[in-house]
């Protein structure tokens, strides 16, 4: 059981794996298409080999659950949202460089940056892409989930939970030789 403010939500372990990966995956086209449209290439930006980028999908799961009845106004949806994917978007690129010696990105040219691991700019997309994703998005994805029989959801979760895992440990030996 999630406590939420004074609103108690239960949610099941495997629901929110499964809007991890959701939202992994749907981090993992953005920022596909973000870098081909600024390179003119297809680069895997992720960490990952799979098309997952799991900061986003651990950052829309953290704003859903800040997401109670105090987030009414969409002011302070954003703000809470920019927050959450700010402090994700610092503690990924420590920890990414500090056991990897590499950086996933760098906003050193950017305005009002910290490190170049955060910047104003960034910060107030994800905090409105983040507030359009609770409250347009989730809803349909949770709609969908709700409707898939629980056997067949069962096997889905569990064939991406061995790729995932696979995935991960792929890619930290691969990281960790380079390194």
């Amino acid at each position: 059981m999630i406590k939420i403010g004074e609103k108690i939500r239960t949610l099941e372990l495997s629901t929110l794996f499964r809007w991890f990966i959701i939202y992994s995956v749907i981090g993992w086209i953005y920022e596909t298409l973000y870098t081909y449209m600024v390179s003119g290439r297809f680069t895997n930006r992720g960490f990952l080999f799979g098309p997952l980028c799991p900061i986003y999908g651990l950052s829309i799961l953290l704003m859903i659950l800040i997401s109670s009845d105090r987030s009414k106004t969409t002011v302070n949806l954003i703000v809470r949202c920019a927050l959450v994917a700010t402090a994700m978007e610092y503690v990924t690129s420590f920890w990414l460089e500090y056991f990897f010696n590499k950086r996933w990105w760098d906003y050193s040219d950017m305005f009002m940056n910290v490190n170049g691991r955060i910047c104003i700019g960034a910060s107030l997309l994800f905090g409105i892409l983040g507030a359009f994703f609770i409250r347009i998005i989730h809803p349909i994805i949770k709609e969908i989930n709700n409707r898939l029989p629980n056997n067949i959801i069962r096997i889905i979760d569990a064939t991406i939970l061995v790729i995932f895992l696979y995935d991960i440990l792929l890619s930290l030996r691969t990281n960790l030789v380079e390194y």
